[in-house]
């Protein structure tokens, strides 16, 4: 696969938003503003990124407990996914802390699904 100009920069900005956005999370957590727990994207930017743009608007995804990236990937509202990581009154589903889920900004990520499995003897 190669990757035309405007293409190589769409790329580009996806992946640094992605990596911009992770940061924040991170600041924001560590000053104690987001509750619980995360696990950030950060360092695996290109895996959504090459992975979206190959998808269309209708075309779902299914993501893990770290899928910030794919979200922003897919064309999630960057500034919704925070003030629902935040548990903001504002936010499009207020105080539930778990990206992925609200339909406004979700564009076809089912959001985080934990994947277990079990042994049986």
């Amino acid at each position: 696969m190669s990757l035309d100009k405007a293409q190589f920069l769409r790329a580009y900005r996806t992946m640094r938003t992605i990596r911009d956005f992770e940061y924040r999370v991170s600041d924001e957590f560590g000053k104690g503003n987001i509750p619980g727990f995360l696990h950030l994207y950060a360092g695996q930017e290109a895996i959504a990124t090459g992975m979206c743009m190959n998808l269309d608007d209708d075309d779902y995804i299914v993501s893990t407990h770290r899928g910030h990236g794919h979200c922003i990937a897919k064309g999630g509202d960057v500034g919704d996914m925070m003030k629902e990581i935040m548990a903001k009154q504002a936010a499009v589903a207020p105080a539930r802390a778990a990206p992925c889920t609200s339909p406004p900004w979700r564009r076809g990520c089912s959001g985080p699904m934990p994947l277990s499995a079990a042994a049986r003897r």
